[in-house]
């Protein structure tokens, strides 16, 4: 089972100066074992609030993981081919952006998420099984087993 995490843009900015342990413990983590849950639109958003920064930032662990094969990449297709039924819909698409980052919670393989926004938290944990598997999502990270968890 590959231990991937989505890591929503508002818990990454915290990746740049990791004072809390709890945060330097995930990204040693992630360097050295984890996968990171990515999608086109996440990563834009990685990108357009880190720029110019670099050292500890989430662009520094996606350089690190992608050399070392570790990103689990939900592409474009996957994410619009994914439908919910009508309701369901459009509940979620009042999440604006984050409709897009639910999807790819969806399609990972542990469906796990850190996610600060508690209303995005919100309706990813009270959001239906897919395939078999609850979402999970959590604000910070000691308040999920990302290490150990298999589902």
């Amino acid at each position: 089972m590959i231990k991937d995490l989505f890591v929503d843009n508002n818990v990454a900015k915290n990746f740049k100066n990791p004072a809390d342990p709890q945060y330097e413990k995930l990204i040693q983590w992630l360097y050295n074992e984890g996968y990171l849950v990515l999608s086109q639109k996440l990563l834009k958003e990685y990108h357009d609030s880190n720029r110019g920064n670099y050292g500890q930032s989430i662009l520094s662990i996606i350089a690190r993981l992608t050399k070392d094969e570790r990103i689990v990449m939900i592409s474009n297709e996957q994410l619009k081919a994914l439908n919910f039924p009508k309701k369901l819909d459009e509940k979620c698409q009042r999440l604006d952006k984050d409709y897009w980052h639910l999807k790819a919670i969806l399609l990972s393989n542990r469906k796990m998420a850190l996610i600060i926004d508690q209303r995005f938290r919100d309706a990813v944990n009270s959001h239906p099984k897919f395939d078999g598997v609850q979402a999970y999502a959590v604000a910070r990270p000691k308040e999920i087993d990302y290490e150990n968890s298999t589902i």
